[in-house]
């Protein structure tokens, strides 16, 4: 009998204050549910993946110039050489055109289901993330800055090394300021390698994103 006696009185009211105490712990986990939308969601991009959309993308510019140069092929030859600069540049430009300009990823980054985007203006919490491809793509100065850079630099770079090679700029018999300038041409060329190779490993350590174009 005592032992149902002190059950009984076990089962009894609670505290006057147990409803305020257990408010007060569950408190915590109600602003952490509330508040769910506001975590910021880590979004991992495949460094494996960028470098093969980024390995893609010059393949698919040499297919379109094999095909383009079948269009020349019954010119004398030669002909396309002194031009193959803006040939480039040109394939370069369209492939920039139908596809970064219009919001529209690159064809190796839409093989490798990547896109462009502005990183400022893209959600990264909350119910708004799903794949890690939300958000617009590149602003307009983005887009013109993309092509002034890869586009209109590549182009410039290729046209001086063509044009100092044909005027054999780095022959002994040259001016001074001609060998100056092919050696300085030279040098700069072996930094921007250096350059590539270095941020390469540093990309596959531990980057996300690729900046220098391979």
């Amino acid at each position: 009998m005592p032992h149902v006696e002190s059950a009984a009185a076990s089962d009894g009211p609670p505290l006057q204050d147990a409803w305020h105490a257990e408010f007060q712990r569950l408190v915590p986990l109600w602003e952490s549910l509330r508040n769910t939308s506001e975590v910021i969601i880590p979004i991992s991009i495949s460094r494996v993946n960028q470098f093969d959309a980024a390995r893609l993308d010059v393949e698919m510019s040499a297919m379109l110039k094999e095909q383009l140069v079948k269009v020349f092929s019954l010119m004398k030859p030669g002909f396309l050489f002194q031009y193959e600069p803006e040939l480039d540049a040109f394939l370069e430009f369209l492939i920039w055109r139908f596809s970064i300009w219009v919001d529209k990823p690159t064809p190796g980054n839409a093989l490798m289901n990547l896109k462009y985007r502005d990183e400022r203006a893209a959600p990264i919490t909350g119910k708004e993330v799903r794949t890690g491809l939300e958000g617009p793509g590149l602003s307009v100065s983005q887009k013109i800055f993309y092509c002034i850079s890869f586009v209109g630099g590549q182009y410039i770079w290729s046209r001086l090394q063509s044009f100092s090679a044909f005027r054999r700029w780095g022959d002994s018999e040259q001016r001074p300021l001609a060998r100056c300038t092919w050696g300085l041409v030279q040098n700069a060329e072996g930094l921007y390698k250096a350059a590539s190779f270095f941020n390469l490993l540093l990309f596959l350590y531990g980057g996300r994103y690729l900046l220098v174009p391979i």
